[in-house]
């Protein structure tokens, strides 16, 4: 499964679509969990480093790194190539939103 990530921001700024994850996922939970995983800020930055399966779609004017996924941020989940689900990271867990 595919998951496509928009960046929202609390400060004004127009959202973004930050990366395209493809996914071992069989299920959509696992799918959100997994795309979430991959664009965090743990050791390294995620958007600076190169996976296979991790496409960013998005870089800063000035060069500096992508931010991790969090609260707010909206997650679609591609279940074919016609149809998906769109999935809001809520404070515990995900809300779907269409």
């Amino acid at each position: 499964m595919k998951v496509s990530i928009t960046f929202n921001n609390n400060y004004g700024a127009v959202p973004y679509t930050a990366a395209c994850i493809d996914t071992p996922a069989t299920n959509v939970q696992e799918a959100l969990e997994y795309a979430f995983n991959r664009t965090q800020n743990v050791f390294y930055s995620w958007s600076e480093r190169e996976h296979d399966d991790v496409t960013v779609c998005h870089y800063n004017a000035d060069g500096t790194p992508l931010r991790s996924s969090m609260v707010g941020d909206e997650f679609a989940v591609f279940t074919s190539d016609y149809k998906f689900q769109k999935f809001i990271c809520d404070r515990v867990g995900w809300k779907e939103i269409a």
